[in-house]
């Protein structure tokens, strides 16, 4: 799967302020909430999931990129995230650099083969210094979901 087919501009996020991976995680966790139309309840069990995924490795992939991911039932396609820090956090990376860029995703229980080639498509574009600094430079919600898009089909 590509970006284009997981992300939307709704999903998009630049700017954001988080002090903590757990903090972070909880937004995440209420962004995709929200999008879904799910209730609190629903947010709370994506949050313990992204917990629980985090405890068995970070999902930092380094230079400061993480994947958070998980699957969850309810969910009927795989839901992408994009989040672009206002300031890096810690996020428990191998390489020890913080965190500022964050590809979410979220994704029904029974796509197991969809979820690991999205997760390493995302992976393998996030690998790239210049599509790394491309998105660092975008200042806008709708600027970073453009730049992800494009970046992707030039690659």
């Amino acid at each position: 799967m590509k970006i284009a087919d997981v992300l939307t501009v709704e999903m998009t996020h630049s700017g954001v302020r988080c002090a903590s991976k757990k903090r972070l995680l909880e937004r995440l966790s209420t962004f995709v909430s929200d999008f879904l139309g799910g209730s609190e309840d629903q947010s709370e069990d994506l949050f313990h999931r992204f917990i629980a995924r985090e405890k068995l490795g970070s999902t930092a992939i380094g230079d400061g990129v993480a994947i958070p991911h998980c699957r969850a039932a309810g969910v009927r396609r795989i839901c992408g995230c994009l989040l672009k820090l206002d300031a890096p956090i810690d996020f428990d990376a191998f390489d020890d650099h913080p965190v500022d860029i964050v590809f979410a995703l979220v994704v029904p229980e029974e796509k197991n083969d969809e979820h690991l080639a999205t997760l390493a498509r995302i992976a393998s574009i996030m690998q790239q210094d210049s599509f790394r600094q491309r998105l660092r430079d975008c200042t806008s919600n709708q600027d970073l979901f453009d730049t992800a898009i494009a970046l992707e089909r030039a690659s």
